[in-house]
């Protein structure tokens, strides 16, 4: 039994130890970019960012104050974007601690679309969009309109600003 149990540790060890074959890596190559939105912060703080589909990079990160990242997704179901903006630093008692915008994108199987925007979304607080006790906004300013369905590669640039209370 002891020869038996010594002969297949030998046999395992000796097929582990020959198995050298290495395999050419095949090139995978993505689909093209779908949707854009490349973001650019204008504010005085980092805001966090994710989508729900990353194409070739994370899907989530910051984009630091003064910085600019591109989020980009090939999905062919449905891409969700949210960033959250910070209040800027003159505002001494921020309500809220910080924003919410979002944008929802998708493939309906003939055209890319942005299926609701950041109103659609009731991204807040914005100059429109307000709860009680607010007192800073967000502002968005778009290369091309949002709520244009066909608008899927598109630039938004964040900038804060205290604003008057609401109650």
């Amino acid at each position: 039994m002891k020869k038996i149990f010594t002969l297949l540790l030998a046999s395992t060890l000796l097929v582990a130890c020959n198995n050298t074959k290495t395999e050419k890596a095949e090139k995978v190559e993505t689909s093209p970019a779908k949707f854009t939105l490349t973001v650019i912060n204008n504010t005085d703080s980092d805001m966090k960012w994710e989508q729900s589909w990353a194409m070739t990079g994370p899907d989530s990160g910051i984009v630091a104050a003064g910085d600019t990242v591109k989020l980009s997704s090939n999905e062919v179901d449905s891409d969700r974007i949210n960033i959250y903006p910070i209040p800027p630093k003159s505002v001494t008692k921020p309500n809220p601690a910080s924003g919410n915008f979002g944008m929802q994108y998708g493939w309906d199987g003939h055209i890319a679309r942005v299926y609701c925007d950041n109103v659609c979304n009731a991204g807040r607080p914005t100059p429109t969009v307000q709860d009680p006790g607010t007192n800073w906004v967000y502002v968005t300013k778009w290369l091309k309109d949002p709520s244009v369905q066909t608008n899927t590669t598109n630039t938004v640039t964040f900038t804060t600003e205290a604003w008057p209370v609401v109650e």
